[in-house]
């Protein structure tokens, strides 16, 4: 029996023996699909020592899983809140900065207040929640991305649309929190996109290529 797998590269490949990614650098076509730890499995009469590795193994896969996407999870919502956190003070700055300047604007209309409005301070912090905005734009533009190639098959919810069980989909299980956050950001650049606004879909989005097949 031949296998499909490049030769002479270090790949991952779908062990026949226990199912999961383990390491392989084949040879030949014909090499066996079996992993190093599997090989003393072949055969009836070791069935149920291979049984028993088997779980041992999966076990501690899950439990490697679990801690990556415990890791993963800390770390998104650790980014999500420091990119919220500056853009509310950058726009609390604005707000103040708006505030003093339209304060003496009741007093005087000089050109020194005019000036004021368009200063390097103003500009500054408004380029900056400007990029703020991108930066997290641009991190759930990834996060939408990662989630169309890792989530539940429609009326299969314990299976993944890469083929995978849900359970054993690390990329899918680490993204869930995330979802419904991804879920109200992709609703609020869809309103913008649909009104002709500037909004922050990445190109591969359903709806903004419809939007450029469109005359």
């Amino acid at each position: 029996m031949t296998h499909p797998y490049p030769l002479y590269v270090a790949i991952r490949a779908q062990c026949f023996c226990c199912q999961s990614l383990q390491p392989f650098t084949f040879t030949s076509a014909t090499d066996q699909v079996v992993c190093a730890s599997c090989l003393h499995h072949l055969g009836a009469e070791k069935a149920t020592r291979r049984d028993a590795e088997h779980i041992k193994l999966w076990v501690g896969q899950y439990a490697d899983q679990q801690e990556n996407h415990r890791q993963f999870a800390e770390k998104s919502a650790g980014a999500d809140a420091e990119q919220q956190a500056v853009i509310d003070g950058l726009m609390a700055q604005v707000v103040e900065l708006r505030g003093v300047v339209a304060g003496e604007s009741d007093r005087t209309k000089s050109a020194g207040v005019r000036a004021l409005l368009e200063s390097d301070l103003v500009r500054r912090a408004e380029r900056k929640t400007e990029l703020a905005h991108r930066q997290l734009d641009w991190a759930m533009a990834v996060l939408w991305r990662v989630g169309q190639l890792h989530h539940a098959v429609e009326g299969m919810p314990l299976a993944c649309v890469c083929g995978r069980a849900a359970a054993a989909c690390a990329e899918g299980r680490a993204i869930d929190p995330q979802r419904q956050a991804v879920l109200d950001w992709e609703r609020k650049n869809l309103v913008l996109l649909r009104a002709g606004s500037r909004h922050a879909l990445p190109d591969d989005h359903p709806e903004v290529r419809a939007a450029k097949r469109q005359p």
